[in-house]
């Protein structure tokens, strides 16, 4: 009998080491995992401050650094064998698209209640970080806010602007996606093949023959404050950080009917394997503590209520100038990838 309760005995402590060491790799596996992230919030030095302020959390990311439109393309083509744990930056309409297509995971972030939630998604499949706006800009050291253009138009049918206005070399992103379709907007024909008019088409194209493309290596408001060009485009987030680093004051113009406003959302992407810190990273990623530190370094515009007071002065004096612009966003989501291949095929090219 005693025999019998010391084999019993040896048999347990031996089950019990080997739960141990199946525990303490599982838990090594979660540690080491790396968060695979796609991501067109990333560049100028956004990419290297995310990775150092996830390391500290114990996160360890891969980022892939494109375009928007480039982002959804790739999500879409590896649906069947996904590689990207989590997606950030696109907005509402590329993520509302995403969703349709049966690509995210449903997930509930434990800051969403910080939220609007009509800024993301009423099903949870993604949740909103940052707002966006896109606008015209021009230096306001060499024009005076009493002379500038007035809305897009002013860059074609103005000869003094002819030739002297940034134009999109292509449309693999959201904001020059938004250059087009904030455009198209004041031009809607619902019945027509594209659901715009032919004016419409006409005076985009307008728009991009009359206007110039950066030079190799060179950036919007290099080109203005050079005098290359006497109108850019740009996001809000990036205002205030050209204008602390080049020492430029910029002007924004602000059309009667308003300017895009977008809301950057992030999302988790439906695999087989899920890892085990991918919802961990979404909460942190969404926290007022990371969007209030990543506004005050980037001028981005966070909707975290508890981050709001982090958000740069000049990014709020920008806000305050400008109107978001009624779109139809469902409208634009289910025509903008055809209209983005109208312009390339026929306006472009």
């Amino acid at each position: 009998m005693k025999k019998y309760f010391k084999l019993l005995l040896i048999t347990s402590l031996f089950f019990s080491v080997l739960a141990g060491c199946s525990a303490n790799k599982k838990g090594s596996n979660a540690a080491n995992e790396k968060i695979v992230v796609y991501s067109n919030s990333i560049s100028n030095g956004r990419g290297d401050f995310l990775k150092e302020e996830a390391a500290k959390k114990g996160f360890k990311l891969e980022l892939v650094d494109l375009g928007g439109n480039d982002i959804y393309n790739r999500l879409v083509a590896e649906k069947d064998a996904p590689v990207a744990d989590v997606a950030f930056g696109m907005n509402q309409m590329n993520f509302s698209s995403l969703k349709n297509k049966g690509i995210l995971k449903k997930y509930t972030p434990n800051w969403l209640g910080k939220v609007d939630k009509n800024l993301g998604d009423k099903d949870d499949y993604f949740a909103p970080l940052t707002e966006q706006r896109v606008f015209m800009i021009y230096n306001a050291d060499k024009i005076k806010k009493s002379e500038a253009a007035k809305d897009w138009k002013d860059m074609y049918s103005n000869p003094q602007n002819k030739g002297k206005y940034i134009v999109p070399t292509n449309l693999g992103g959201a904001t020059t996606n938004a250059v087009v379709y904030t455009q198209l907007m004041n031009n809607l024909e619902k019945n027509k093949k594209l659901g715009v008019s032919d004016a419409g088409w006409k005076e985009l194209s307008s728009y991009f023959k009359n206007g110039k493309t950066l030079s190799e290596g060179q950036t919007e408001v290099a080109a203005l404050m050079n005098g290359d060009a006497k109108y850019a485009y740009t996001f809000l987030s990036n205002v205030p950080v050209v204008e602390k680093k080049l020492n430029v004051h910029l002007g924004v113009v602000n059309p009667s009917y308003g300017v895009p406003q977008t809301i950057e959302q992030v999302g988790i992407l439906k695999k087989k394997k899920q890892k085990n810190s991918t919802k961990k990273f979404v909460d942190w990623l969404g926290s007022a503590d990371l969007q209030g530190k990543w506004a005050k370094k980037f001028g981005t515009a966070p909707v975290n209520r508890d981050a709001i007071s982090s958000m740069d002065p000049r990014v709020k004096q920008i806000m305050k100038e400008t109107t978001p612009q009624k779109v139809d966003y469902d409208f634009v989501n289910n025509h903008l990838s055809k209209w983005v291949e109208h312009v390339e095929l026929n306006i472009l090219k």
